[in-house]
């Protein structure tokens, strides 16, 4: 339907440009109003025939295109095309503004303003889509967390009660690379909003091309885990691209990040763990919560314990607990694979975990 109308309003065209043409160059040399009539109906025809074969070309071309683009616009995401629109309207909105000031400019001046604006057009959907995630980020994240905590500093429920939002849990490198931070957000004891940031998540592309084979794998792991915790649908985990490029060190970068977000960062790095709550920052330490989750032993207690190596001091041997707590057993060296009975006899707590140290029972194996 569409091609026919192209091909009609073609021919139409080509009709009366024949006519045109045939009355203003010709009527002076043809003799007589019956050969004028002939020269102006083969005219007209002659042309509505061009002008039939030119619709049909520019018709199929046209609707080709516009079919193309239309497959195009459909597989763009609903959020590229909303922020597109964003960068456009502020670029055109700019170059109009620059235009005004080079109007009086001699001879080229009323042509300026369209160049402007096409430049300037082009420039803020460019900058628009390429910083996309930022400005997703932003809207989604900073306004609403701002807008959320002053709503429940200041406002209250409609049962009276105080309105409580739990903050945006932030995950450093070695937090992801740990893995057990997965195990963690999935049984839904971490409440909040997850965020990652870009330049952890290049931290880890970096160590995934490491060439140390170990820090390859603990790179690849931590994208696995990421990719993991993204694929849940129960989640909300959001990759934060702002960089801080002015803050050479990624522990600085992720203390920005959170002041700026109020959020709380997720670790097992001792040292950032230290200099975040230094700056303010509240930390969860993985490390933190694996301790406080563990059995409690308590000295002279016994357990049967299957000794699975050699220690470092003479006679010592060393087992583990399920939650993979050393235990450093004296006089075990010489029951290495065998199950045995054993009584705590101490315990020692530190930031990286406890060690427990026992001897064997004097009631047997």
């Amino acid at each position: 339907m569409v091609l026919l109308i192209f091909r009609l309003v073609f021919l139409i065209v080509g009709a009366g440009g024949g006519y045109y043409a045939v009355n203003t160059f010709l009527a002076d040399y043809l003799k007589g109003d019956l050969l004028l009539l002939i020269d102006l109906i083969a005219g007209i025809i002659i042309f509505a025939v061009i002008g039939f074969f030119v619709g049909d070309f520019v018709g199929k071309r046209i609707i080709k295109d516009v079919s193309a683009v239309d497959k195009k616009v459909k597989e763009i995401p609903g959020n590229n095309l909303i922020i597109g629109i964003i960068g456009l309207t502020t670029g055109i909105l700019l170059g109009l503004l620059v235009s005004l000031a080079l109007r009086s400019i001699p001879f080229v001046g009323p042509f300026i303003p369209i160049f402007v604006v096409v430049i300037f057009s082009y420039a803020g959907i460019m900058l628009s889509l390429r910083n996309k995630q930022m400005i997703i980020n932003i809207f989604r994240l900073s306004k609403k967390f701002k807008e959320e905590k002053e709503e429940s500093s200041t406002g209250k429920t409609g049962s009276g009660e105080q309105k409580a939002i739990a903050k945006p849990k932030i995950l450093d490198t070695s937090a992801i690379i740990d893995g057990r931070i997965a195990d963690i957000v999935l049984t839904g004891f971490l409440e909040g909003d997850l965020v990652v940031p870009g330049f952890i998540v290049n931290e880890l592309q970096g160590i995934a091309d490491s060439s140390d084979n170990l820090r390859r794998i603990r790179g690849r792991t931590g994208l696995d885990i990421l990719q993991k915790l993204q694929d849940n649908k129960n989640l909300h985990i959001t990759i934060f691209e702002r960089d801080y490029a002015h803050l050479g060190n990624v522990d600085l970068k992720l203390i920005a990040l959170a002041k700026e977000l109020d959020g709380d960062i997720v670790t097992s790095d001792f040292n950032l763990n230290k200099v975040a709550k230094l700056k303010g920052i509240n930390v969860l330490n993985i490390n933190d919560l694996s301790n406080a989750v563990k059995m409690i032993i308590l000295p002279g207690e016994k357990m049967g314990i299957e000794i699975v190596k050699e220690g470092k001091e003479k006679d010592q041997g060393i087992a583990y607990l399920d939650d993979g707590t050393m235990i450093v057993v004296e006089g075990g060296r010489q029951l290495l694979g065998r199950i045995i009975e054993i009584t705590i006899t101490g315990i020692l707590q530190t930031p990286a975990g406890r060690m427990i140290f026992s001897k064997i029972s004097t009631n047997g194996e």
